[in-house]
């Protein structure tokens, strides 16, 4: 036990924080909070045992491995900084900066040539020898919080969450792949514990995926800084670029934002609500900028504020049709009319905060549902004024899929998430998931598909135009599927691209020709085509390829079966090609003599499928008698092969 004393001078960051054995001598290195590295030696001599210091990382070091021959140090920290330390002392350190995110961990191939890091953002970095970059493998980048939620781009029905800090990713839920990152924040961030750094916490689309709306915040000590952008979608660049920036929109937290989703009305009929805890909400619309020296053609600005008794607003969100906003203040829903902004009415039963709402669609429009803090799931008639129904559950997500009536609500009770879809308009859930997942489910979406699934049972019926994906605690992203693993690892795409992948050799191109369309064999004869009569699958090519290894007969047995199966007929063989056959025979010295008498015959002779399967009859004519002489004379060597 080597135990390292903790003084008011280093505030006891020397705590050990990562270890690692030289692979050939008596030597363990030693990581720690203070960013320093020791390097322990002569620990089999009691309390004689020394240790050397070297220092570099600012922070934690999180991290450490020998090379394979132990001639070098790695070390890895927040600072996203691969440092390599050498054995001897005379040599400088070496350095790959700018790796992107905290190193997590690293490990060295069998060989050395190789070294792999984990980053703590789910990113592997494969580095070379000579610390030169040769791949980087990044799926769903894990952020260390997720506080924009998680929102779907219309345009390209990707998910869209928090990234890189200060970043939006856009993540492709069909190709498990980030297709770009946005940069919102615009600044270096510095990977400093305690440091306060902009952050990006909101973030809502329009309906077809032209504008998008962020907000970023920082917050100091004492002040709070506050920024809502407006992004247009370039089509030139094929990116979003930023058209407003308004500074301190209010003058505390932004709670929620939303757009207006109506599909069919144009951009300057685009309404934007954002909600505070400073009590109000804001009504954002688009107008045309005057200046004639702006390069923007609209920009946005206020048009209305409104508020509720003084309470904080903390949830917004528009009807189907867009006629509608509910805004929920603390314990109290409220419903405004869109045009004139008047409010319509106040929900407030049973009691507790409001935590979500949303709106029922299609023919469920009538509905408004929200979740409260004290436990219940409620729900409302928009045109009676008064509570429809309501459960006892504690929903921690309330998520409506945009395509169907259907709403996902996920409840939380100790080590226990559980699922209920329904309809506003049946008080009985339509599908039940207990004990769905033992974390905590934090946010969800429902993300709509490209082609309707086939469902013909009621019971997943809402899993027919959307799917759903939902995050845990640990960032870790879950769907429901009706399918079998297999089924979703292997679908019909994945499996003709591995087969067009296939090298060009004799047995794949025996393959092809049997799986080639029928529509593409059998063309009109009148053209001078021959017309493919294997309109089916060879028994004998059938009998060898899809029969279990373990119970196929001798291959000497198969050997004739399948060498007759290559024939084809020649009944159809146009005038031209029976031509060029005779020229070929008459080269053939032993066919001299009956060469032109045998044409004719072989025009006529059918052979019979008997003849097809290898059961040749006793007694053969002359023609086919010189087929069976040019069959034996044929290489088949290369069946050996196989």
């Amino acid at each position: 036990r080597f135990p390292l004393r903790s003084s008011k001078a280093n505030g006891g960051l020397n705590r050990f924080t990562c270890v690692t054995c030289h692979p050939r001598e008596d030597c363990i290195a030693t990581g720690h909070a203070d960013g320093k590295i020791r390097v322990w030696r002569n620990f089999h001599h009691g309390r004689d045992y020394t240790y050397s210091t070297m220092h570099w990382h600012h922070d934690t070091v999180m991290y450490l491995t020998y090379s394979v021959e132990g001639t070098y140090l790695l070390s890895g920290g927040v600072e996203a900084v691969l440092v390599v330390w050498p054995s001897e002392s005379d040599r400088q350190k070496d350095f790959l900066p700018r790796l992107g995110s905290p190193i997590e961990h690293i490990t060295m191939s069998a060989d050395g040539s190789q070294c792999c890091i984990l980053h703590t953002d789910n990113r592997i970095t494969i580095i070379n020898r000579n610390l030169r970059f040769s791949k980087s493998i990044q799926g769903l980048i894990k952020s260390a919080n997720i506080k924009t939620g998680l929102v779907v781009d219309p345009r390209t029905k990707a998910l869209v969450l928090n990234g890189e800090p200060g970043h939006l990713q856009f993540y492709s839920l069909q190709t498990d792949q980030q297709l770009f990152s946005l940069d919102i924040v615009q600044r270096e961030y510095i990977h400093q514990a305690g440091l306060h750094q902009t952050d990006l916490v909101k973030v809502a689309f329009g309906a077809q995926g032209k504008w998008l709306a962020t907000v970023e915040e920082r917050e100091e000590v004492t002040d709070l800084e506050l920024q809502l952008k407006l992004w247009f979608y370039d089509e030139e660049t094929q990116s979003f670029k930023l058209n407003t920036r308004i500074n301190m929109p209010h003058e505390d937290h932004i709670t929620d934002v939303c757009f207006r989703e109506m599909d069919e009305l144009e951009d300057d009929s685009l309404i934007l609500v954002t909600t505070g805890k400073d009590c109000v909400f804001k009504v954002w619309l688009m107008v045309e900028d005057t200046d004639p020296e702006a390069q923007q053609k609209v920009s946005w600005s206020c048009d209305f504020v409104g508020s509720y008794h003084n309470y904080q607003a903390t949830n917004c969100c528009f009807s189907e049709d867009g006629s509608l906003l509910a805004v929920s203040f603390e314990e109290t829903v409220t419903v405004w009319d869109s045009i004139t902004w008047d409010l319509k009415c106040t929900f407030c039963h049973p009691p507790g905060k409001i935590r979500n709402i949303c709106f029922g669609r299609l023919t469920c429009s009538k509905y408004l549902i929200g979740a409260t803090d004290y436990g219940f799931l409620c729900c409302w008639n928009l045109l009676s004024c008064a509570l429809e129904w309501s459960a006892h559950l504690n929903i921690s997500v309330l998520q409506p899929d945009p395509l169907s009536e259907y709403i996902a609500a996920f409840s939380w009770l100790p080590r226990e998430s559980s699922l209920f879809v329904f309809k506003p308009n049946e008080a009985q859930p339509v599908y039940i998931q207990r004990n769905l997942y033992k974390q905590r489910i934090q946010l969800a979406a429902f993300v709509p598909r490209d082609e309707p699934e086939m469902v013909t049972s009621e019971k997943y019926l809402w899993l027919r135009r959307s799917q759903l994906f939902f995050l845990t605690e640990t960032q870790e992203l879950i769907t429901l599927s009706r399918k079998s693993l297999e089924e979703r690892l292997t679908p019909a795409s994945k499996q003709l691209a591995v087969e067009e992948s296939l090298p060009v050799t004799p047995f794949s191109l025996l393959l092809g020709k049997h799986r080639c369309h029928p529509s593409q064999e059998d063309t009109d004869p009148g053209n001078g085509v021959v017309q493919n009569k294997h309109g089916q699958e060879s028994p004998a090519v059938r009998e060898l390829l899809h029969t279990p290894a373990h119970v196929l007969p001798s291959a000497s047995f198969l050997c004739s079966m399948f060498i007759n199966s290559l024939l084809i007929s020649k009944e159809n063989k146009s005038a031209e090609e029976a031509a060029d056959e005779v020229e070929m025979e008459s080269e053939q010295a032993e066919d001299d003599s009956d060469e032109e008498g045998d044409v004719t015959e072989m025009e006529q002779d059918d052979p019979s499928p008997v003849e097809l399967l290898g059961e040749l009859p006793c007694k053969l004519s002359k023609s086919q008698e010189r087929e069976l002489r040019k069959i034996r004379k044929m290489d088949y060597s290369w069946i050996a092969a196989f």
